[in-house]
């Protein structure tokens, strides 16, 4: 020992320059410089694989057909308050028929692309330019549905409309948001002004469904109520008729209160539901409708789709890396047949 301490048990000090990861874009300019490489060595193939990808390119983008979106928002108004009094909510509740309900915004931005609101859309004619001038079309035969059998016909023209409309919903605002894409601007305004359409009157028509158990339920409620009620006045009539002279006996006034406070209970009751049986009518007849529109559907002026010059460049990428990978090929082959040789 001697006082000295034993440095084998220490791993040796490196004083060198610690390893450092290499930058995203370092990694990123190293493979496009491979890229840019491998393109270069194509020569002359790469330049007539990417025209002949060029001319790919620009055959597709041409041959799609142009489209354009159209947008509107709206604020779907609240439900009205109850038409229950506080009393006979839980006697609604105990039948099964709760109070009035509301729809959340998420509901309404799927009920845009629901086969009842769709179908409303595809059987509308719309005006769409023409050859000769303006044409009176529907949906099926604008996008080549109608030589089809009907129920083909429908349900192809319902999926190609569904994947074109496109619902949002913010839960904070309560803003739903609904766009539609055709080939046409005009054609894309009219569909989504039909789509607002054809969604506020299911809108209408839930709501006057709900109105419609409303004023059954309370129906009945009149009906029994008016039996309760004329079942108290009878016993209440009979009473007085039996007893004309009640001041000098505590226990007839007692009675008489009793069945009188009772007659004036079932009075309310019915007084209530009747007016509640009215107000049910009145909500089950209302065709107001429930969307206020925050922007109008507008003519679109600038194509959203599809995107022709993506297309192209991509077709002339694709040409230029068809030529390299072919050249790595043909320099892979020919290394594997040089090694097969015998030597001489």
């Amino acid at each position: 020992m001697n006082g000295q301490t034993d440095t084998s048990a220490f791993p040796e000090r490196r004083d060198g320059p610690r390893a450092v990861d290499t930058p995203a874009w370092d990694v990123l300019f190293q493979w496009l410089s491979v890229v840019l490489r491998s393109v270069r060595q194509t020569g002359r193939r790469g330049v007539v694989y990417a025209l002949l990808g060029a001319s790919v390119g620009i055959v597709l983008a041409l041959s799609l057909p142009s489209q354009y979106t159209s947008s509107t928002s709206f604020i779907a108004q609240g439900a009205s308050a109850s038409l229950l009094p506080s009393a006979l909510q839980g006697l609604a509740a105990s039948v099964g028929i709760g109070t009035a309900r509301d729809y959340s915004p998420q509901f309404y931005a799927d009920l845009a692309t629901s086969d009842p609101v769709l179908t409303a859309a595809i059987r509308r004619v719309y005006s769409v330019p023409g050859s000769s001038g303006p044409l009176s079309q529907t949906y099926l035969q604008i996008e080549g549905f109608d030589n089809k059998i009907p129920a083909q016909a429908n349900d192809a023209a319902l999926r190609h409309l569904r994947r074109r409309v496109a619902g949002r919903a913010d839960v904070r605002t309560n803003i739903i948001g609904v766009s539609v894409t055709a080939r046409y601007p005009e054609l894309s305004r009219d569909l989504l002004q039909a789509l607002l359409e054809a969604l506020d009157s299911i809108n209408i028509s839930f709501r006057q469904e709900q109105s419609r158990e409303l004023r059954q339920f309370f129906e009945s409620r009149v009906a029994e109520a008016q039996r309760q009620l004329d079942s108290a006045e009878t016993v209440l009539r009979h009473f007085l008729e039996r007893n004309r002279v009640i001041q000098n006996s505590p226990l007839l006034t007692f009675e008489q209160m009793r069945l009188t406070q009772t007659a004036e209970l079932k009075r309310t009751v019915y007084m209530t539901v009747v007016q509640q049986y009215e107000g049910a009518k009145l909500q089950e007849a209302r065709n107001v409708p429930i969307l206020t529109v925050l922007s109008q559907p507008n003519v679109p002026v600038r194509r959203s789709g599809p995107p022709r010059r993506f297309i192209v460049v991509a077709g002339v990428l694709l040409g230029l890396l068809l030529a390299a990978t072919q050249d790595r090929l043909a320099a892979r082959l020919s290394s594997g047949s040089t090694r097969r040789a015998p030597a001489s």
